[in-house]
């Protein structure tokens, strides 16, 4: 999933991204400018290569967050 991609996932992530990290993103499901800057600073903080592209390694910190990585 990355930047100009929409759907039921896309919705997943923001969701994940609010609960989890205290995000107040719009559960639009449309992967747009502010999911991919939220999706970046998540990564840099957790440790993935902050691409902005959510693949394995990424969602594994959208479901379990690491300690001190919340907004």
């Amino acid at each position: 999933m990355a930047k100009g991609m929409v759907g039921s996932k896309v919705k997943e992530i923001q969701c994940l991204l609010n609960y989890n990290y205290d995000y107040t993103l719009a559960l639009d499901s449309n992967f747009g400018g502010s999911t991919d800057t939220v999706v970046r600073a998540v990564q840099r903080c957790s440790g993935p290569n902050p691409d902005g592209q959510v693949g394995p390694q990424t969602w594994k910190y959208l479901d379990t967050p690491m300690s001190g990585c919340g907004h």
